[in-house]
């Protein structure tokens, strides 16, 4: 990701800025009403605020312990009726600090998420964004600098288009997009048919071409407790199917919800814009495709039992890392008494490679009283092929809450983790949540 230490200031400045339309209700409530009204006190500002200390310390087995302790900041605000009822303003950003050893190349971080202006008409269901901002349009799934509109016309019909700079967060991508824009069609039947057509273009060099899509996407539900959702998606860049993803819902009731689907995609096709050439010294086959079949099944029993489990099958191309099978199931059950919830999950898979086999266990619970609440959940992982030498890995997490007020919490995780990567690893995490809802006082 790209270090924006500068960003850290910018988070303790919004902070500011949210001081400062309380401030601003308060200077300009004594005023007459003749004069001009504030700015400021017009709109209604929400703001909520998320303070992580991750203390954490790693016994690693190749190289030399280091102890960490990163605070993070992340930060939201929305701005409401500022311009007119239709018009939002939007941010979100987070900070970090690191109070021990770096965590990164630096020992400060941070990103600004999403800044961006929003009109939603109200008729038509039109809508305009202009700044950064994240979002998913049938296949076009991105976060970007730039702008964004939408508009529902007669009969159903409809369509989107955006345009901008692509936003990278990740430090796997080959190169980031010089530009990027896409448009989508659709038409919708309210509560039974959706279906639409994306093409996206980014311009840059991704494995030596733009890259460039067509998709597909269709949600139907026919009546009766059937509903079936798919994607496509082509590659123009590649001339190939990229991924495909179909899934039949069974819904007949409140109790049951079984899923059947399978998908399909491959390395090249898919993961253009994302595979780095740096990889190209591993075993990593470019031209690897993968299939993957499954059935998802969640029962609710009785009110107080729920039973989830699970079937996916992994076909490779390649034979490493070869194919695979899956098998998951779980409970959960509510309680009257000292602890409100108990749950338990297993997960076996087996594989044409030994080094992919393990068997997974899992069981945590809950309990809240009045103003607090706790959980505790242990997994272990036992490997058919030792890993480093290790053939097991096991992880604990201790939670406690406590509501101090509406909108304040704390809470913080203790965590206990033994596994091939790490002989020891103990963390903490420590959680504060304030959520300020209408900080200006506004009417």
């Amino acid at each position: 990701m790209r270090k924006k230490p500068v960003l850290l200031k910018c988070t303790i400045a919004l902070l500011m800025l949210g001081a400062l339309f309380v401030l601003s209700d308060t200077v300009f409530a004594g005023e007459d009403q003749g004069k001009k009204e504030c700015f400021l006190c017009k709109a209604r500002v929400d703001i909520t605020s998320e303070t992580y200390l991750y203390i954490y310390e790693r016994d690693i087995l190749l190289g030399n312990d280091k102890q960490f302790a990163p605070l993070y900041e992340y930060l939201s605000a929305d701005v409401y009726d500022f311009w007119g009822e239709p018009y939002t303003l939007h941010f979100y950003g987070w900070g970090r600090l690191d109070l021990r050893d770096d965590t990164g190349s630096s020992g400060t971080g941070g990103d600004i998420s999403s800044l961006y202006l929003q009109y939603l008409a109200p008729e038509a269901n039109t809508q305009f964004r202009l700044g950064r901002f994240f979002m998913a349009e049938g296949t076009a799934v991105e976060t970007i600098d730039g702008a964004f509109a939408k508009s529902q016309f007669k009969k159903g019909f409809g369509a989107a288009a955006f345009a901008g700079v692509p936003v990278e967060h990740s430090s796997s991508a080959t190169d980031e997009g010089n530009s990027i824009l896409g448009t989508r069609v659709f038409y919708v039947r309210e509560g039974t048919l959706e279906v639409g057509l994306t093409y996206l273009l980014e311009n840059g060099n991704f494995r030596g071409d733009d890259r460039e899509e067509i998709g597909t996407d269709l949600w139907f539900r026919p009546r009766g407790p059937f509903e079936i959702t798919a994607r496509t998606i082509y590659n123009l860049s590649t001339s190939d199917t990229s991924i495909g993803r179909y899934v039949l819902r069974y819904i007949p009731n409140e109790t049951l919800d079984i899923s059947i689907g399978t998908e399909g995609y491959s390395y090249d096709d898919y993961f253009q814009s994302a595979l780095n050439p740096a990889f190209g010294a591993t075993a990593l086959d470019f031209t690897d495709e993968v299939q993957s079949n499954f059935i998802l099944l969640d029962w609710k029993a009785t009110d107080s039992l729920t039973v989830e489990a699970g079937l996916q099958t992994f076909d490779h191309d390649a034979a490493d890392p070869g194919d695979a099978d899956r098998a998951e199931v779980g409970v959960r059950y509510l309680m009257d008494g000292f602890v409100d919830m108990l749950g338990a999950s297993i997960v076996s898979q087996t594989a044409d490679l030994a080094e992919n086999e393990y068997n997974e266990y899992r069981a945590f619970g809950k309990r809240k009283a009045g103003k607090w609440d706790f959980s505790l959940d242990a997994l272990t992982q036992r490997y058919t092929q030792a890993i480093s030498g290790e053939k097991n890995a096991h992880q604990v997490v201790g939670s406690a809450g406590l509501q101090i007020k509406p909108n304040f919490r704390v809470s913080g995780d203790l965590r206990y983790t033994k596994s091939p990567t790490f002989k020891k690893d103990y963390a903490v995490l420590l959680r504060a949540t304030v959520d300020l809802d209408n900080v200006t006082g506004a009417k």
